[in-house]
């Protein structure tokens, strides 16, 4: 028997896949799935190396190998910033601010896929359930 943790993990993989999938489809610009999750959070404002890998739950290795494929793609920009420590900070291009637009209509088409499989009070249930903390502290 598949465990709760299991089932959540497959469905949000299966979301990023097919998110990925039709982007890819329809843009010249290819992306993938780990991309897209430091473009967003860049655009969601966690913007210096060391609250990326935070936020991200990832190596500090992976953050600066997604944003130099990010700047190579033209879609962020990087400025050392400097402080008490010297932190590089990434920024959104236009073309970086233009992707996260037109992806916002993806997500709005997978919402509908998703809506038209589980139907519409299911969906409506199904969001509401997910903004509440899932364990109390």
């Amino acid at each position: 028997m598949i465990d709760f943790i299991e089932l959540l993990y497959r469905q949000h993989k299966q979301l990023r896949q097919r998110a990925e999938i039709m982007w890819n489809e329809n843009n010249e610009l290819h992306l993938t799935s780990s991309e897209w999750f430091v473009l967003k959070n860049i655009y969601d404002g966690f913007v210096t190396v060391p609250e990326l890998v935070k936020q991200l739950d990832i190596s500090k290795q992976g953050v600066h190998k997604f944003i130099i494929s990010l700047q190579e793609k033209g879609l962020i920009i990087t400025e050392l910033k400097k402080g008490s420590k010297v932190q590089k900070i990434a920024h959104l291009t236009e073309q970086g601010v233009d992707t996260i637009h037109k992806s916002k209509e993806m997500e709005l088409e997978i919402e509908k896929m998703v809506r038209g499989t589980i139907g519409d009070k299911e969906y409506e249930l199904l969001l509401e359930m997910l903004k509440k903390p899932l364990m109390k502290n």
